[in-house]
């Protein structure tokens, strides 16, 4: 394709701050373009420091939670910059400006860091090409029309003189951005498509990487928390006597809704909150237990009624997930240090924006007294988005002002699985009549769901709406600027005639958060409407799922590949099947097909699935893979394993011992192709949603049962 031109009016717009013409890696004092090598570094920020060394620092808005974004974003710099790979390192920022903001707010979630960030970094990248080459010009005293940027050095064809991005870096920032930077054309790319090996990797296997809890600072004290059990409960009583006399112990503070124990090491700390034996009470104490959470979700089902169908051949369906813990392998933990006219934060956060309110209101700082670290990020999932407030950043911040120490709070795993924002429950009831050809005439779906996003707008709920509930469904419904930018890709993909849609939102007192994928629930409930639909017409499901995607190319090329990848159609011996499915999600698409069988015992395996995705352009290969990977490992946990109940309206998990998640053994083999495409960038959590419908979708095909509520745990497979 022809080189892509920006305006200088975009180009400015993107790298300026407050209109005075920095562009990247400048000083907030001055009015550099590229970063001066002299200039502090504690006075740098925006994207790229280049030193006197040539190497190359980018400054990432979004946090590195094992998804490979500061890869990535290096990448893009870097390919436009024409940098030498080596010399590049990724920090995320400690700025939360709006510079920085990915949407309205500086955080990480919904694949975004790649699907909005992409022309933004790509832009910088050019135009600071375009400086250093005109630098190089003017320091060689040559036109800059025979110069070309090349492995983080500019060069003068015809004398083979050269200079380093770092000797240019100086005389680059006093000149004035580039009126047209070129973008490159793909057939120049020497890094983006390619697999890459992600920066990050060294580190973590040398264990050099710092996450949240390897923050060590000059006399730092260490506090365990234990927090109310109904959520928004207080402390009545405890023996601080006993924690007392724990060897370490300094203090017993309270924190809101909990208490904390504060030592000289986390050890210390911990057995210091065990010997507390705090009690608690109050709270948002709704005193229901799952089977009454369930009998709640049918009555609101009931209320809507069910849609009104004629016709010989009909079904009635009902379907149900569970509420999911994230049960990241690193739990809720800040580092805080607070003094009279300064606050700085480290900690594995997801919405740092959410982070800098939080500190602002207890501290009575502002923004330029705040700094926010992000060390690297041991699982997030949309978990460490707190939507009630930045509880255990709020906890650190709390307890330094009050010691005048920095403070390091960390949660216990139990802590953390039992006060987690967890994703909702939900049911979904179809009424579907089939014509003589055997497919929909008529198809009514009613749901009732919790919602992370009307729990916490009192518009929503009011005039009960959840926008989200048409996310990756059969239904057009909202349109997706009243939806947000959060999930901008609703339009449905089968072409299925009498679509009719009504849903309601059950308010609970549990709180509620962003998952990954977080609407998987609709494909499943679609999926699996759609292959009971199939077989009841007694029409191939993955033929039925083609003559209802006749309108739909994309989808269509994504499930024949994967037909064709998993040899759909060929012979399985006794107590094997095959399961299909296709979702979308973020502007992806995903098809896949599972492999299972289930033996005369009715223990089921997964042998093998199957995947197609595409998901537009994208950067790396090898990182694309691995998160559609892990993807579908999480999507056969949640089919199979994953589940939060309640009784007496506490959370009955604790660990991994009880929220039972895949492990090794459980896996199958997974093979992933990925479609070129020149759509919008999307990502990689499309993997998730089809997942759990293959799998029940192939276990009907194996035993005639049908599964309509996850997760399969003990249910009755023969």
């Amino acid at each position: 394709m022809p080189d892509k031109k920006i305006s200088r009016r975009t180009f400015l717009k993107v790298t300026t701050i407050a209109g005075t013409g920095m562009l990247v890696g400048c000083s907030f004092q001055s009015n550099p373009l590229v970063s001066s090598p002299d200039v502090k570094s504690e006075e740098l920020g925006l994207f790229v420091r280049i030193s006197k060394d040539n190497n190359i620092t980018i400054i990432s808005p979004t946090s590195e939670i094992g998804q490979g974004t500061h890869t990535a974003h290096a990448m893009i710099i870097a390919e436009e910059l024409d940098a030498e790979w080596e010399k590049i390192k990724v920090v995320t920022t400690n700025k939360i400006r709006s510079e920085y903001y990915t949407s309205s707010s500086v955080s990480t979630g919904g694949n975004r860091g790649i699907r909005l960030w992409w022309d933004r970094l790509a832009e910088i990248g050019a135009g600071t090409r375009e400086l250093l080459i005109q630098a190089g010009a003017q320091k060689m005293k040559v036109p800059v029309r025979e110069c070309i940027a090349q492995k983080g050095f500019i060069h003068h064809q015809p004398s083979n003189r050269k200079i380093s991005f770092g000797l240019l870096a100086e005389t680059a920032s006093q000149l004035d951005p580039p009126r047209n930077p070129t973008l490159k054309s793909k057939n120049h790319y020497r890094f983006i498509g390619k697999p890459i090996q992600r920066l990050d990797i060294p580190s973590k296997v040398n264990g050099s990487a710092v996450y949240g809890t390897d923050i060590r600072l000059p006399g730092m004290l260490y506090a365990a928390v234990s927090q109310a059990h109904f959520f928004g409960g207080e402390v009545t009583n405890f023996d601080e006597n006993a924690a007392r006399s724990v060897k370490g112990v300094i203090a017993v503070l309270p924190i809101p809704h909990g208490i904390s124990v504060v030592a000289d090491s986390s050890w210390h700390a911990q057995k210091g909150l065990e010997a507390l034996n705090v009690q608690f009470e109050g709270g948002k104490k709704h005193n229901l237990g799952t089977k009454s959470l369930e009998a709640l979700f049918s009555s609101s089902l009931e209320k809507m009624g069910k849609g009104k169908i004629q016709g010989e051949k009909t079904l009635d369906l009902e379907y149900e997930i569970q509420f999911l813990s994230h049960a990241a392998i690193e739990p809720m933990n800040c580092t805080a240090s607070v003094k009279k006219n300064k606050c700085e934060v480290w900690g594995p956060f997801q919405m740092q924006s959410g982070a800098l309110k939080k500190i602002k209101d207890t501290t009575g700082l502002n923004e330029d007294q705040i700094k926010v670290h992000s060390t690297y990020v041991g699982g997030g999932f949309g978990g460490r988005f707190r939507l009630w407030g930045e509880d255990f950043v709020e906890q650190a911040v709390l307890l330094s002002k009050k010691l005048g120490k920095p403070v390091q709070v960390f949660w216990s795993r139990e802590e953390d699985i039992q006060h987690d924002y967890y994703h909702p429950t939900s049911k979904s009831r179809f009424q579907i009549s089939l014509g003589s050809n055997g497919f929909p005439e008529q198809f009514e779906n009613q749901q009732a769901a919790g919602s992370q996003w009307v729990q916490n707008s009192k518009f929503l709920k009011m005039i009960d709406i959840n926008p989200m509930a048409y996310s990756s469904s059969a239904h057009s419904g909202l349109t997706s600027s009243l939806a947000s930018l959060f999930a901008p890709k609703f339009e449905p993909h089968y072409d299925l005639k009498g679509v009719n849609f009504n849903h309601t939102t059950v308010d609970m007192e549990i709180p509620l958060g962003w998952l990954r994928s977080y609407m998987f629930q609709n494909t499943f409930y679609l999926e699996s409407a759609i292959d009971e639909s199939a077989h009841f017409a007694n029409i191939d499901p993955f033929v039925y799922r083609m003559q209802l995607l006749r309108n739909n190319s994309r989808f269509r090329r994504a499930l024949e590949l994967v037909a064709e990848d998993a040899n759909w159609g060929s012979h399985l011996t006794e107590g094997y099947g095959r399961g299909i499915s296709i979702g979308n999600f973020q502007g992806g698409v995903c098809a896949q097909v599972a492999e299972v069988s289930v033996n005369k015992r009715g223990k089921l395996v997964i042998h093998k699935i199957n995947c197609v995705i595409d998901v537009g352009k994208y950067v790396n290969p090898d990182t694309l893979i691995a998160q559609t990977e892990g993807c579908i490992i999480w999507g056969i946990s949640i089919a199979t394993k994953e589940q939060i109940t309640f009784k007496n309206g506490r959370v009955q998990q604790s660990n991994y011992d009880d929220y039972k998640i895949t492990k090794m053994k459980d896996c199958p083999i997974i093979n992933v192709r990925i479609i070129e495409s020149e759509f919008d960038p999307s990502g990689g959590d499309a993997g998730l949603p089809p997942t759990p419908p293959a799998i029940t979708n192939a276990i009907y095909s194996a035993t005639g049962k049908r599964i309509r509520k996850l997760p399969i745990l003990k249910q009755e497979l023969i």
